[in-house]
């Protein structure tokens, strides 16, 4: 019985920690509006990398999915809270692309839970991220652009995080060069998001 009380408490912890968390990240989103700060927090990257960090360190699948839909809503409460508050109005519009893409972010969470799985699974989940990050990052070869910078970085953090052991790090190689090329070859965010992120 105890036991049962201590996870229930560990699971509203890690659900109110994701709440809290994506409360402050979207509160600074709409504050922080120029400079370094304002680059890194309106980049995709930071929000893949957070997200991914939740999902893998969620007890199991459908929590991770959770926890990650949570800290996208806190994101969204946040932001547009801080609009309402500054007078300016908000479009439902947006609001709803933005809720769509918090469910996208909780599936995505799902599979990253995954890339802890032996094999081919665990490999190809570990891949989304990794590629999603790179295909956000790569321009940085013609651009010096510290947001791009730190999706390069954050892809290397999740490579060595998502990929346990030599053997699952090989095997997901192919899939993370594929999913990239795909990303980048064919505008995915752009085609995907029709240009609203």
């Amino acid at each position: 019985m105890k036991r049962g009380n201590t996870k229930r408490k560990n699971d509203i912890i890690f659900i109110l920690f994701s709440l809290v968390l994506g409360l402050l990240m979207g509160w600074l989103a709409r504050d922080l509006t120029t400079g370094i700060p304002h680059a890194v927090i309106v980049n995709i990257g930071i929000w893949v990398f957070v997200s991914s960090l939740l999902s893998v360190y969620s007890p199991g699948a459908s929590r991770a999915a959770v926890h990650v839909f949570i800290f996208f809503a806190g994101v969204i409460g946040a932001y547009y809270l801080h609009c309402v508050l500054l007078g300016e109005t908000v479009s439902l519009k947006h609001l709803a692309y933005w809720l769509i893409f918090a469910v996208i972010g909780a599936l995505i969470g799902f599979l990253v839970w995954h890339s802890q799985d032996r094999e081919w699974l665990g490999a190809l989940c570990c891949a989304v991220p990794i590629s999603l990050l790179l295909a956000e990052g790569y321009p940085i070869y013609h651009s010096r652009s510290v947001s791009l910078l730190l999706d390069i970085a954050f892809a290397v953090v999740l490579y060595i995080l998502l990929a346990p052991g030599k053997y699952q790090k090989l095997m997901a190689l192919p899939f993370i060069i594929v999913f990239t090329f795909a990303l980048v070859y064919f505008d995915a965010f752009s085609r995907i998001f029709g240009g609203w992120i």
